[in-house]
């Protein structure tokens, strides 16, 4: 059976744009961004139905195509390549959503059944440490921030940095630790009158 002509030329304008790529061409990967994106989101948006940023799965994707290319033998396979790609940081996505959801309602019963009969003001402070918290890991760098809600929220972590941050055990817990201390440092600096 003769591949239809359009999927030849996405084909051979595929192969052509990886092999410039190879050879140092900054915008070729930006032609291919271009030309499979809007499909990969589109599936990104219909299969995470919510238990996922559709266009934090589409950057993913590509920042992790972009990282691999060098694994990729055959340029005809690139599309099926990226969707593999895709669908692996779908399912990352979706299991991680899950996982902070059970993680967020196991503290909110927790703090609910410490304190049944808090008064508001005790609730109020519970909330405003909350607040204080998601305002201090957003001053965190961006590695440092996604070390920490890998430490709290993967199931297997060193596995997930070096997924994510291209780092190994060691580099991980040190980052983390960096993490952990600016944290604690920007806690104490709101905390100050």
């Amino acid at each position: 059976m003769n591949t239809p002509p359009a999927m030849d030329k996405s084909v051979n304008e595929d192969c052509l744009d990886l092999a410039r790529h190879r050879q140092g061409d900054s915008e070729a990967f930006g032609r291919l961004f271009v030309r499979h994106a809007p499909v990969v989101l589109a599936i990104c948006r219909k299969e995470l139905n919510g238990r996922g940023d559709p266009d934090d799965a589409l950057q993913e994707t590509f920042i992790r195509a972009l990282q691999k290319l060098n694994q990729l033998s055959d340029c005809r396979g690139f599309r099926p390549w990226l969707y593999a790609i895709s669908r692996f940081v779908r399912s990352e996505l979706a299991r991680s959503r899950r996982r902070q959801a059970i993680h967020e309602g196991a503290a909110m019963t927790q703090a609910t059944a410490e304190s049944p009969t808090a008064d508001s003001s005790v609730a109020a402070a519970k909330a405003e440490d909350l607040r204080r918290l998601d305002d201090a890991l957003n001053t965190l760098d961006d590695d440092e921030r996604l070390a920490v809600h890998i430490y709290y929220l993967e199931h297997d972590p060193v596995a997930a940095a070096q997924l994510a941050l291209g780092l190994g055990r060691a580099g991980f817990y040190k980052l983390l630790a960096r993490a952990r201390g600016s944290l604690a440092l920007r806690m104490k600096e709101v905390a100050l009158p």
